[in-house]
C-alpha cells in the first residue's frame, strides 16, 4: 500500500487516513515536519550543536532489530544519514540532502536499551553548498560501531502550497 502523505493535510499538520491506519506520521514528535529527524521511520532523534559538530541520542527499539538482538544496518545508516544531513540545518539553518553516503560497520550494535550517540561534523568549518560530512555511531561505552562519510548538498525549501 502506498503510504504517502497528502500535501494539503500535511501542511495543516494532519496525515491522511491510510497513514493513520498504518501508524505513519510525517512529523517528528514535536509536530514540526520542517526540522530534520522527522519522517515515517520515527527514530526520535533530537539534534544539538556540540563538539564535534552535531550530536543526537538514539535509543533503538525492538522493531529496529535485524539479526536477533542486533540493530539492523539500515537503521544505523538512516540514523547517521539523518544526523549528517542535520548538520547544515542545526549549524547554518539550511536543509541538506544526501548525494553520497559510505558506511563502515565496525562492530555489532546490540538493541539492549542502551542509548547510542550519533555524531556528525564537516571537514571544513565554513559553510559550502556542497560539503563532505563525516559521522559515527557510538555505543554506550564510547566505542565506535559505525563510521560514515558522505557528500551533502544544500537545498531550498519549496514555497508553501506546492
Amino acid at each position: 500500500m502506498d503510504k504517502t502523505v497528502d500535501k494539503a493535510a500535511d501542511k495543516a499538520g494532519k496525515v491522511d487516513d491510510r497513514d493513520k491506519a498504518a501508524g505513519v506520521d510525517d512529523r517528528d514528535e514535536s509536530g514540526d515536519d520542517s526540522s530534520p529527524g522527522g519522517g515515517p521511520v520515527g527514530l526520535g532523534l533530537r539534534f544539538s550543536a556540540e563538539p564535534p559538530g552535531v550530536v543526537a541520542v538514539f535509543r533503538p527499539r525492538r522493531e529496529h532489530t535485524g539479526a536477533p538482538g542486533l540493530l539492523h544496518g539500515g537503521i544505523a545508516a538512516t540514523c547517521l544519514d539523518e544526523t549528517m544531513a542535520a548538520l547544515g540545518f542545526v549549524l547554518d539553518g539550511v536543509h541538506c540532502v544526501t548525494a553520497t553516503l559510505e558506511l563502515r560497520y565496525r562492530r555489532p550494535v546490540p538493541v539492549d536499551g542502551q542509548p547510542l550517540r550519533a555524531e556528525a561534523w564537516r571537514d571544513h568549518a565554513h559553510t559550502r553548498r556542497r560539503q563532505r560530512v563525516r559521522g559515527r555511531l557510538l555505543l554506550a561505552d564510547g566505542s565506535v560501531a559505525v563510521e560514515a562519510s558522505g557528500i551533502f548538498v544544500q537545498v531550498s525549501r519549496p514555497p508553501s502550497g506546492t
